[in-house]
């Protein structure tokens, strides 16, 4: 008896697993889970890489879907039909660019830039950018990170002398680091983010007081995202969740609570 009746269990099992294995399945295809496609500005690699699995964890009905690249690229995507449901741009004008799109958008960190070179390096101040052949990188100005540059150099009046030795503009601020991380530049100019980023491998010199220049970090959601709900989630996540505290580890500077 005991012998057939686990012969019964073994067969019923066959059969009634494998339905429950299907009907799972089905209810998994019902309720799939809301694609968030965010856009952030390459310098926020780091951060918005770790605020999206977090994000996922406390959401798990959410997938982020992270594109990064340079805050003018993805504003240019975005104008051409892109879909972004979350767009954190690294400078206010290339949100405007979008702002029927996103027309709330809130300041969620600040940041500043400093001068890079490698570790060896025989530059020890900005000046010294203006001595013959000293290979310089800046990042493009269509970049924010280029314009932030060339305001510093120009409040301390040295960028047309600087100019002269700019071997390369770059189209983000990633591409910036890896040029002097290379050796392919002496110095340049980049947020004190990537510069933390670097760690040992490069040498960071603020710039003077008069040139602090401070990077403002825009973040909104899309008004007609199909997963509006989730945008905005993700938005007030940046700003007072798990992503500021994500932010200000990475050195990024964060707005107080509202």
């Amino acid at each position: 008896m005991p012998d057939r009746r686990r012969a019964f269990v073994r067969t019923a099992l066959a059969f009634v697993l494998p339905a429950l294995l299907l009907l799972a399945a089905g209810c998994r295809r019902d309720h799939p889970r809301a694609e968030l496609r965010v856009f952030a500005a390459s310098s926020l690699v780091d951060v918005f890489t770790e605020a999206g699995a977090r994000f996922e964890a406390e959401h798990p009905e959410v997938g982020v879907v992270l594109s990064v690249a340079g805050s003018q690229i993805l504003a240019s995507q975005i104008v051409e039909g892109a879909r972004a449901d979350v767009f954190a741009s690294a400078d206010e004008f290339q949100m405007d660019r979008v702002g029927d799109l996103f027309p709330e958008p809130v300041v969620f960190a600040e940041n500043r830039v400093v001068l890079v070179t490698p570790a060896t390096s025989t530059i020890k101040r900005v000046e010294d950018l203006t001595r013959p052949g000293v290979r310089v990188v800046l990042a493009s100005e269509s970049v924010p990170a280029g314009r932030y540059a060339k305001q510093a150099l120009d409040r301390l009046g040295l960028f047309d002398r600087v100019e002269p030795n700019v071997v390369s503009y770059e189209h983000d601020v990633r591409g910036v680091l890896s040029k002097v991380l290379l050796g392919e530049a002496d110095a340049g100019i980049v947020y004190a983010t990537d510069a933390a980023s670097a760690g040992d491998a490069l040498r960071t010199i603020p710039l003077p007081p008069e040139a602090d220049v401070r990077a403002t970090y825009l973040i909104a959601a899309r008004t007609d995202s199909p997963v509006s709900a989730e945008a905005r989630s993700f938005v007030e996540f940046m700003r007072t969740g798990g992503g500021a505290e994500i932010l200000r580890r990475f050195s990024f500077l964060t707005p107080a609570p509202p």
